[in-house]
């Protein structure tokens, strides 16, 4: 075709006219290698935005989770608070308790110390009603 195009032309047009298809088969190259290259960039894009929305999904998805395991963290945190608090309350009912039997044991001695000083005031006077009763006699009939 182009040399049939050639034929009307004139030596000075010709050379021109083959200067143009040249240039015009350099860009055609050219111009599919970038057409090309422009398709590759268009599948690309089209393959990272498809993977943008799957990693959206997935950061929804964790942000769900985060939510639920920061609830559940919450609750744990508030058993935590309540266990501890049953624990100091507890420390302190041992507290108390050990100062009840600190002073049970102290009211025990005194208790002990004062029926023992009866229990020698009781023998005195055993002793003592022994002296007057007859021979043989079972005082402790009279003294119980």
């Amino acid at each position: 075709r182009l040399v049939e195009m050639m034929k009307g032309c004139k030596d000075k047009d010709r050379a021109k006219l083959e200067t143009y298809v040249r240039e015009w088969r350099g860009l055609g190259v050219r111009f599919r290698i970038y057409e090309n290259e422009s398709a590759d960039c268009d599948r690309e894009i089209a393959h990272l935005k498809l993977k943008k929305e799957a990693s959206a999904q997935v950061r929804k998805h964790l942000s769900g989770d985060l939510e639920d395991a920061n609830r559940r963290m919450e609750l744990i945190m508030q058993e935590i608070d309540l266990i501890q608090d049953q624990v100091e309350h507890q420390k302190a009912k041992d507290r108390e308790m050990d100062a009840q039997i600190a002073e049970k044991q102290q009211r025990q001695q005194l208790v002990k110390q004062t029926r023992d000083s009866l229990a020698t005031e009781r023998d005195k006077i055993r002793l003592m009603v022994t002296h007057f009763a007859p021979p043989n006699f079972n005082v402790d009939s009279v003294l119980e």
